[in-house]
């Protein structure tokens, strides 16, 4: 079990999958997450003008705005932020492309759990 030692971080994570948000979200149990979620960019950016989470969480493909528009969005706003791809597009066309946009990171929805995430988020929040 991990420990985390520090004020609550702030997770924005956006996904146009409902079903995956529901049932991903409870998997992290750190009592030290507050983890806001959207189902789409446009919202999620709009929340992103109001408050500066710890970390970005997204998928690649959404309606009206996909991931790497909202990472390149989120890098004209916030160059620091650390941004990871949470996405079943692992193709390494797909993966260059998100790091060409911003992301640090990618994770492959594919046997995804809380712990990975967690894992996977760590370092970016312990800088």
């Amino acid at each position: 079990m991990m420990t985390w030692q520090r004020k609550p971080y702030n997770i924005l994570w956006v996904d146009d999958d409902p079903f995956f948000l529901n049932w991903i979200t409870p998997q992290i149990t750190a009592t030290c997450f507050i983890i806001q979620t959207f189902e789409d960019a446009q919202t999620a950016l709009a929340y992103l003008e109001r408050v500066q989470p710890d970390i970005v969480l997204t998928n690649l493909v959404m309606p009206h705005m996909s991931g790497l528009e909202m990472i390149a969005a989120i890098r004209r706003q916030d160059p620091h932020i650390p941004i990871v791809v949470v996405s079943n597009r692992f193709q390494d066309g797909e993966r260059q492309a998100a790091f060409k946009a911003g992301a640090n990171s990618f994770l492959s929805k594919a046997g995804i759990n809380g712990e990975a995430v967690m894992t996977s988020i760590r370092p970016y929040l312990e800088q």
